[in-house]
């Protein structure tokens, strides 16, 4: 009787693939972390966005692959430009926080950038006491938008 490692079906294949992807991504990300105080300091981190945008294009669903990746690539070099010039201005934590959210799955600066975008804006409303409500909630003193009715017209099924 032969004892070993048997062959992965397909699907078993590129769960592991997933897996390992996954657990490259954490150690990154840990490596990251204890650079980051350094990191910090130079400016916004470099990423191989190549490869995000190249997996982008492929997955692009039947449009021309080589269009949408020269468009992913402009997008992410305008982001890490725009990083670059006003990195000292971010908060450190949310530079970090925002780092480890841009790198996994797939690094971007564009994911960074908007992170940032978004710390800074919950920050700036909060400064100025604006209420935080649940999303589709009508702001203080707005009516409220009448409750949708069924269709009389629509039969139960």
């Amino acid at each position: 009787m032969r004892v070993g490692r048997a062959r992965l079906a397909p699907r078993e294949s590129n769960a592991q693939e997933i897996c390992m992807k996954r657990l490259s991504a954490t150690l990154a990300l840990a490596l990251l972390s204890l650079s980051a105080g350094h990191a910090m300091a130079e400016g916004a981190p470099k990423l191989d966005v190549a490869r995000s945008c190249k997996e982008a294009g492929d997955f692009g669903g039947g449009g021309d692959a080589k269009l949408a990746f020269k468009g992913c690539m402009q997008d992410e070099n305008d982001a890490f430009a725009q990083l670059q010039r006003d990195w000292s201005k971010y908060k450190p934590e949310t530079r970090s926080t925002c780092i480890a959210q841009g790198i996994s799955p797939m690094p971007s600066y564009v994911e960074i950038l908007t992170c940032i975008e978004m710390y800074d804006n919950v920050g700036a409303l909060n400064r100025r006491g604006a209420p935080t409500q649940p999303l589709g909630a009508s702001p203080a003193g707005a009516p409220a938008a009448p409750p949708v009715q069924p269709d009389a017209t629509a039969t139960p099924k």
